[in-house]
């Protein structure tokens, strides 16, 4: 393969991270309806059952974690943008 065509360009990198924070925001509204939800069972504005409690804590945290590790290859995929038309610009 060409090596031109293994080159990601600036506007593929921005594609790929308006995808990835596209995918962020949504993501981050379910987090915050599980939150929602482990606080009703908290209050107890649903019926209590102590196991789907822990299990739906273990979930948001879960997902609390997968949002920051994908909002850092976001914040990496734009910072290569940019350096990327930083050097073409020069």
């Amino acid at each position: 393969m060409d090596q031109d065509h293994q080159k990601l360009t600036v506007m593929e990198l921005k594609k790929i991270a308006d995808h990835i924070e596209d995918t962020r925001e949504e993501y981050r509204d379910l987090l915050l309806q599980v939150k929602k939800l482990i606080s009703d069972i908290e209050d107890k504005t649903i019926p209590n059952d102590e196991q789907v409690q822990k299990k739906l804590s273990n979930t948001y945290e879960q997902m609390k974690e997968y949002a920051l590790f994908v909002e850092s290859i976001e914040s990496f995929l734009r910072s290569s943008a940019r350096n990327l038309k930083t050097k073409r610009e020069s």
